[in-house]
């Protein structure tokens, strides 16, 4: 496995020169010529010098070198990157301008972007730490994969007007999952006109969080600020689910007497059978027999009367 530059190849009118820079391309004008040229090093055109080696009525011929710049050296390093790590990829330039952005295009590249595109900001600081090591004048780089990043957008501004039309519709706060700068930059553009509702953020990183309020309600830092639980995926009032405590910890039926502390049924005298005389002062109700079959205190005597 490994990376595809497409600084290298060749298609359609195009060569490549020996330094795999440059490539020359013809067509019917010049500026045909230059966007083949272009194409097939899939560069944008301030990233390279145009050199016009011939030009006839029908046909021109350039030759379009690659200038050394900081985005051509990134996206080298990209590809070193994915090499090594047996990755097979397209690498190529889509923005040369702060921030310059290197995207990344391939099959099965999901394992690169990782939950929530982690692997992918891992991916992208260790880029930025080795194209700025020893520079006084740091740039930022933006890794993509696939673009990845314009869907995590439209996903993350779908998920704030969600909740913001709850919080509208039942007057409470919600407090999101944490998420990096530029996903909460995202949730208070996208909510910032709508009627109804504000947002805040709150926390340290990494668990820096925005929490979504009415309009009016201040939030409370309660909860806020801890590092939620792995599953907790919102919380209300600034509360997290899990902070109600568990099943067990609210008191249940294991705090009732199991039922072998109970009298079991074995302990009543069996059909047939006569009990203990209960404690002297301790009878059974009036007008009942007693458990040995005497009459109780009060009550007449079973039998034929007797003859008077």
């Amino acid at each position: 496995m490994g990376v595809l530059d497409h600084s290298s190849h060749s298609q359609g009118g195009c060569k490549s020169s020996m330094t795999s820079t440059s490539v020359e391309a013809s067509g019917k004008t010049v500026d045909e010529a230059v966007e083949k040229a272009l194409e097939n090093l899939e560069e944008a055109r301030e990233n390279v010098e145009v050199e016009v080696l011939d030009e006839q009525p029908e046909e021109a011929r350039v030759r379009v070198t690659l200038r050394d710049t900081y985005a051509r050296k990134a996206r080298q390093v990209v590809a070193d990157l994915l090499l090594k790590m047996g990755i097979l990829a397209q690498v190529y330039i889509r923005k040369a301008d702060d921030p310059v952005m290197i995207d990344i295009g391939g099959e099965n590249l999901g394992l690169l972007i990782g939950w929530r595109g982690e692997t992918l900001r891992a991916f992208q600081t260790v880029v930025n730490l080795i194209l700025n090591e020893g520079r006084s004048d740091r740039r930022r780089l933006v890794v993509d994969v696939e673009h990845y990043r314009n869907r995590r957008e439209e996903t993350v501004k779908e998920m704030a007007l969600r909740l913001a039309e709850r919080v509208r519709r039942t007057g409470e706060r919600l407090v999101m999952d944490p998420m990096q700068a530029y996903e909460r930059r995202i949730v208070h553009i996208t909510l910032e006109k709508e009627p109804g509702v504000k947002t805040e953020s709150h926390g340290e990183e990494p668990h820096r969080r925005v929490a979504i309020l009415p309009d009016g309600v201040s939030a409370t830092r309660t909860a806020v600020d801890r590092p939620p639980p792995a599953s907790q995926p919102l919380t209300r009032q600034g509360a997290a689910y899990g902070d109600r405590g568990a099943y067990g910890d609210r008191g249940g039926y294991g705090d009732r007497p199991r039922y072998g502390d109970r009298p079991r049924f074995g302990d009543r005298p069996r059909f047939g059978e006569q009990r203990q005389p209960d404690p002297p002062g301790q009878p059974d109700s009036p007008g009942q027999p007693d458990s040995l079959g005497q009459p109780a205190e009060g009550a007449e005597p079973e039998g034929p009367e007797p003859q008077g």
